[in-house]
C-alpha cells in the first residue's frame, strides 16, 4: 500500500516539468497554455501510472463550489424517505452534484450535530426534512449562507418548502370511509411533536369536531405486545375505524389485528396516511393516501437549483396533491 497520495509535484518531478504545467494539463487547459500534445500525453500517462487522484477540496476552493449537496433525513428506514432519498440523489447526480446523506433517526441533537458537519464541508446547498422545530435549527442555519430547501416537513413560512397540505389531506381521509365511523382511532408515531404529524392530527380533529364524530388520538407503543393491548382497549371502547398517521404505524396496526383475530373490513376499517408498495398485495388490500414522493423530490431539487443560482425571490411553499388509493380496507 502507498504511504501517501500522489501530488502534482510528484508528477512534475518525474517528468522534469513545472507543477503549473502538470496542473494545466490535468485540468484540461493544456491547449490554452500552448503545451504540446506530446507533453500533455506524457503527463496524463504519468498521472495514471502514479494513480493520481485530484484533491477534491483544493479543487473546490479554487472553483468556489464543491458541487455537493447535503441531504438531511429523519429516518432512512422509512420507505417514504428511502424513495425520497433515491429521487433526490439521482436528480442531483444528473445535474452534476454529489450528495452527502445523513440520517438523524429523528433525534434533535444528532440532527444539529450532523448539520454542522455538513456545513463545515462547504456544501453548496442543503435539503432538510427536519426533526427539530425550526426555532431549534435557526442557530445552526445562521452559521451559513448556503441555500436551504425544506422537504416533506416545513421550516417556517419564509423558507422554501416542498410537500403536501397535511391538514387538508387528513380531513379528506376521514370523509373517505364508506360508513361513518362510530368512533375513530387516530394512531400517531411516538414522536408526535413532528410538524407533519401535528398537522395531520389537526386536520382530523377539525373534521371530526365539525361532523360530530367521536375520536381519540393514541401514541403507538414501542412493543407489539403493548400495541395489541392498546388496540383491544380501543375496540372494546367502540373504536371501529382506524387512521394510522404513517405507513410504519399501519404495519404495526395490521400485525395487532392479526394477533387479535380482527378482520378488515368486517370487524373494523382502516385507512393509512401514507401508502406502501406492499399494501396493494395484502388481503384485503389496504386503502391509503399516496403522497407524490417522486414529484416532491424532483420539485425540491428544482427549487434548490434556483436558489443556488441566487434567485432573490422570497421563500415559497409548494404544496402538491395526493392520490387516495381506494382499496378494500375502508
Amino acid at each position: 500500500m502507498k504511504s501517501k497520495r500522489t501530488s502534482l509535484n510528484d508528477i512534475a518531478k518525474a517528468l522534469s516539468v513545472s507543477k503549473a504545467t502538470v496542473s494545466f494539463v490535468l485540468n484540461d487547459k493544456g491547449d490554452q497554455f500552448n503545451i504540446s500534445k506530446e507533453k500533455q500525453r506524457l503527463i496524463k500517462e504519468k498521472a495514471k501510472e502514479l494513480s493520481y487522484v485530484p484533491n477534491f477540496f483544493a479543487k473546490s476552493l479554487r472553483q468556489g463550489e464543491t458541487k455537493t449537496i447535503g441531504l438531511v433525513l429523519p429516518d432512512i428506514s422509512n420507505p417514504f424517505y428511502a424513495e425520497l432519498c433515491k429521487t433526490i440523489q439521482e436528480k442531483l447526480y444528473s445535474e452534476g452534484y454529489n450528495t452527502f446523506i445523513v440520517n438523524t433517526n429523528d433525534d434533535d441533537e444528532v440532527e444539529k450535530v450532523l448539520m454542522r458537519e455538513l456545513i463545515q464541508r462547504s456544501i453548496d446547498g442543503m435539503i432538510i426534512a427536519p426533526s427539530n422545530d425550526i426555532k431549534e435549527l435557526i442557530p445552526v442555519l445562521l452559521e451559513t449562507h448556503i441555500p436551504v430547501v425544506f422537504t416533506d416537513r416545513p421550516g417556517d413560512e419564509n423558507a422554501d418548502f416542498v410537500g403536501v397540505d397535511n391538514v387538508v389531506e387528513a380531513e379528506r381521509l376521514v370523509n373517505s370511509f364508506q360508513v361513518r365511523p362510530k368512533r375513530l382511532v387516530v394512531v400517531a408515531p411516538s414522536k408526535t411533536t413532528i410538524s407533519t404529524i401535528q398537522r395531520r392530527i389537526k386536520g382530523i380533529s377539525e373534521v371530526c369536531n365539525k361532523e360530530n364524530i367521536p375520536f381519540v388520538v393514541v401514541d403507538l407503543p414501542d412493543s407489539q405486545e403493548e400495541i395489541n393491548k392498546l388496540v383491544q382497549k380501543e375496540v372494546n371502547g367502540g373504536g371501529d375505524a382506524f387512521i394510522p398517521l404513517n405507513n410504519k404505524c399501519t404495519l404495526r396496526m395490521l400485525a395487532a389485528f392479526n394477533d387479535l383475530g380482527l378482520t378488515i373490513p368486517k370487524d373494523l376499517r382502516l385507512i393509512s396516511f401514507d401508502d406502501s408498495e406492499s399494501f396493494a398485495y395484502m388481503n384485503p388490500p389496504i386503502s391509503a393516501l399516496r403522497q407524490p414522493v417522486t414529484d416532491i423530490g424532483l420539485k425540491t431539487v428544482a427549487r434548490l437549483y434556483e436558489r443556488i443560482k441566487e434567485t432573490k425571490e422570497p421563500g415559497k411553499h409548494f404544496l402538491l396533491p395526493c392520490d387516495f388509493m381506494a382499496r378494500g380496507s375502508h
